[in-house]
């Protein structure tokens, strides 16, 4: 069931682990997800005690798939339809629009936040697939941490903040590729694993949102995803709406991502062990799209 809001609040105190059960929740946001979505929230299922899932502004299938995802998954899937419009990332509309205002995208991932039930959350997105043995792995390790210990302190359960990365696919003429310059996604450290707390919460930036997280003991845990960004059409950037704001990216980086230098997944797996971390994209069931 897919609850629709057109009024979203949510309190400060909704963030307080306080009142958080003991497990993972992850927060997924979407938009026109429709390629990717489900192969996405499947990846991430096996691992998490609950999914917040909230969407806004869809014009393709992502309701429905979210709204079947929903219905198979019970009440371990907690579906919102976030009904008032958002600013378009990038724009001068969201650079202008205050964060706590229900038209700001960061308005929208905050609420999506306060939803979550339990203590660990993690904030994901509709074009990421996790390779489903790393990522398990990752959260069961969570899961066993002996309670009281050094590394549970510096964890996710009380004041630690588990990041990881992903590898950034291309497509081309049917064939997988990665970008030299920008191989991976979350080098800055923008995903991750952290704890519930009144001051860890969503922020905005010229382009986005991010996560605030200063105060937080940071630890590297490898690479567990693919990021399809790339293998969708118009290589995602229609969410920018570029042709009503044209400055909503940087000229670099609309010839970043329209036009990147490419590598094939085999030639950067040989150089690179970090790319080794993951299988192969074809064994995850990734593909290049179909020509249309």
């Amino acid at each position: 069931m897919i609850e629709t809001v057109e009024h979203p609040t949510f309190d400060r105190a909704d963030f307080d682990s306080a009142s958080k059960a003991a497990g993972l929740s992850a927060i997924v946001c979407l938009k026109n997800e429709a390629e990717f979505a489900l192969a996405s929230l499947e990846s991430i299922n096996p691992s998490f005690d609950e999914i917040i899932i909230v969407y806004n502004g869809c014009t393709d299938r992502t309701p429905e798939i979210v709204a079947e995802f929903a219905r198979q998954q019970g009440n371990r899937v907690r579906a919102f339809h976030y009904v008032p419009r958002v600013a378009p990332l990038g724009s001068r509309e969201h650079q202008t629009t205050p964060a706590n205002s229900i038209h700001s995208f960061v308005h929208q991932c905050n609420f999506a936040l306060s939803k979550a039930s339990f203590q660990i959350r993690c904030h994901w997105g509709g074009d990421q697939i996790a390779d489903p043995i790393s990522f398990r792995q990752l959260t069961q390790r969570l899961r066993q941490l002996p309670r009281g210990s050094i590394e549970w302190w510096l964890s996710p359960w009380r004041f630690g903040y588990w990041w990881y990365m992903g590898m950034n696919l291309w497509d081309k003429q049917g064939q997988l590729f990665v970008s030299r310059q920008y191989p991976f996604l979350g080098t800055r450290r923008d995903h991750g694993f952290f704890p519930a707390g009144r001051w860890i919460f969503f922020k905005r930036y010229s382009h986005g949102e991010y996560l605030f997280k200063r105060l937080l003991a940071k630890r590297f845990m490898g690479c567990v995803f693919y990021h399809l960004r790339g293998l969708k059409k118009h290589q995602g950037l229609d969410k920018y709406q570029l042709n009503q704001n044209p400055r909503s990216l940087q000229e670099w980086e609309k010839r970043f991502w329209m036009n990147p230098d490419l590598i094939t997944v085999d030639e950067f797996r040989a150089q690179e062990p970090l790319a080794r971390q993951l299988p192969l994209p074809e064994t995850l069931g990734i593909f290049p799209p179909p020509n249309d």
